[in-house]
């Protein structure tokens, strides 16, 4: 496919190519609107006018060193970008760490003076796959912060992301891989992953930018998991001109309009799901005994295929019911050898269950050290004649698909 070029904006004749910049915006949810846009690198055969592959875009020639090409696209982007930016605006630039192998490749500083930018203006993306020499990342990072410069982890949570990295070197913003929110599209316990991560980089003082979104119902995870930007082609695809921008802002509106009705749709599937939950207790409401207790359980276990096992805690979290397992868990590694004794005070489901007395607390699936089966646990105070107790149930844990409503437990 052919790509229209513009005549106002520069481009660059490197061998058989002709290599032009796209622009992708940015958004901020709180904002609503775009603070700044990603360079990236498009182009066309000489011979044949149509467009070539991005990986071809970005060969170094044979005649040119790699400092000398990447300074070359810089330039071309920050020019580029120059002739029609907006106000209060960044510019986000890539940086090919896989070919830094000193100081002086990173060409960027040369390029700020001779188009008189502010280093502040510019965010460095480095891409956190392709760091492999520890002492020269932290020499570029210091270099990149002396000239004023941003930087932005790219590609965080895909291939071998290594959460060390955001401790050293203390990035600005931290781009979510898309790998994430897809995953995230998929289950609810992906999705809990992506809030957890959004929440890491946030407590770690960074701002958390998830790139990919391409449709509403992701950006709709996007804010509900608490990030701060937002980049992909339901906002905006990338463009020569920054002709997109206003459509992207009306996309951030609409999403922002309809949060309130999508945490009510999901707020309401969770309460019926809650109900259920609620039924495992309410045969039990009239007793009063421990052993009669004890004898309940065992039975909501032995009947009910969903539920994994019981165990019931005193108020300082240690269990005082007898080990029960169905059958069917039998062949495992005895990691917890004994059921009476075991401390689980600082469970979520045991302390909760005590702030909210009479209701039901339900945890975040985990990995039980039980039977290294994924889970998560129902509980509730509970109150007999030999005192008050926390009653825990384990309840097999199965994904659900965020594409559709399932109503079960």
């Amino acid at each position: 496919m052919q790509s229209p070029q513009k005549a106002d904006t520069q481009t660059l004749n490197i061998e058989s190519k002709k290599l032009y910049s796209v622009f992708q915006p940015i958004y901020s949810f709180s904002n609503q609107a775009c603070v700044g846009v990603e360079a990236l690198v498009r182009g066309t055969s000489l011979e044949t006018g149509f467009q070539v592959t991005v990986d071809e875009c970005l060969t170094v020639p044979n005649s040119m060193k790699q400092a000398n090409f990447s300074q070359a696209l810089n330039q071309l982007h920050v020019t580029n970008w120059q002739q029609s930016k907006l106000p209060d605006n960044w510019l986000f630039l890539n940086l090919d760490f896989e070919n830094v192998t000193n100081l002086d490749d990173i060409c960027i500083e040369q390029v700020l003076k001779d188009l008189n930018i502010k280093g502040h203006e510019i965010v460095i993306e480095v891409v956190e796959s392709e760091i492999t020499d520890e002492t020269l990342f932290e020499q570029v990072i210091e270099t990149l912060r002396g000239l004023g410069c941003l930087i932005a982890l790219d590609d965080f949570g895909a291939g071998h992301s290594n959460v060390d990295r955001i401790w050293k070197a203390q990035p600005d913003i931290v781009k979510l891989d898309r790998g994430v929110l897809l995953e995230a599209s998929k289950s609810l316990r992906s999705q809990s992953i992506l809030k957890n991560l959004t929440r890491l980089i946030k407590e770690a003082g960074s701002v958390c930018l998830l790139e990919g979104v391409e449709t509403k119902e992701q950006a709709l995870l996007a804010m509900d998991a608490g990030v701060d930007l937002v980049q992909g082609f339901y906002f905006a695809r990338p463009h020569q001109l920054l002709d997109q921008v206003e459509k992207g802002q009306r996309c951030v509106k609409e999403v922002i309009d309809e949060y309130p009705l999508y945490i009510k749709e999901r707020t309401f599937i969770t309460s019926i799901q809650r109900k259920g939950y609620e039924a495992l207790f309410e045969s039990m409401e009239e007793l009063d005994q421990f052993d009669f207790l004890e004898e309940r359980m065992a039975d909501h276990v032995s009947n009910l295929s969903f539920v994994k096992r019981f165990f019931i805690l005193d108020q300082e979290g240690f269990q005082v019911s007898n080990e029960y397992d169905p059958p069917s868990v039998e062949d495992r590694v005895e990691v917890l050898k004994k059921g009476k004794g075991l401390c689980w005070k600082n469970r979520r489901y045991f302390t909760k269950a005590l702030q909210k007395s009479g209701n039901i607390h339900v945890s975040e699936p985990y990995r039980s050290l039980i039977d290294m089966q994924l889970c998560f646990t129902i509980s509730k105070q509970v109150f007999l004649e030999e005192g008050n107790f926390v009653a825990c149930f384990d309840v097999v844990y199965h994904d659900k698909s965020m594409e559709s409503v399932q109503i079960s437990i």
